[in-house]
């Protein structure tokens, strides 16, 4: 990999959020430390897509977010990096906050040109698993 970096190469990583495998802050904090060591950005952690081959996989949106802040709270600047987010037909959604009633979510990338950058809030879903879970008509949205 050292002959591909000095030749100009850039490597980024994307990783899902794996129930079992990856879902601890220890975990991903490490795995953040040791790619931003040897010279690779730690770039998207995606939300499992809750589908039939991976459902026992899947961490809910909410508890991911969590395990994620805590893992940035010990790493460097560099190692902290990463969007959690999902790919969605609709786009590429961040998750970017959460507070005691509302979860907070932003079209990093969309399908409607429109859409990118525009910020959502839902009121919080503990059971929620993909962005889906959020759109229904009981989730109250509000987008900015």
């Amino acid at each position: 990999m050292n002959i591909l970096q000095e030749s100009g190469a850039v490597f980024a990583n994307q990783t899902p959020l794996l129930h079992g495998i990856n879902d601890n802050p220890e975990t991903m904090a490490e795995l953040s430390r040791k790619l931003s060591f040897i010279g690779i950005t730690p770039y998207y952690v995606f939300q499992c897509r809750p589908t039939l081959g991976n459902r026992d996989f899947v961490v809910p949106v909410e508890d991911g977010y969590f395990i994620l802040e805590q893992a940035k709270m010990n790493c460097s600047g560099l190692a902290k990096r990463f969007t959690f987010a999902m790919s969605h037909v609709c786009g590429k959604i961040a998750i970017v906050g959460i507070d005691e009633e509302r979860t907070y979510l932003k079209y990093h990338q969309s399908a409607e040109w429109e859409d990118i950058g525009k910020f959502m809030s839902f009121r919080r879903d503990p059971n929620a698993l993909w962005f889906d879970d959020y759109k229904s008509p009981l989730s109250e949205k509000k987008v900015v």
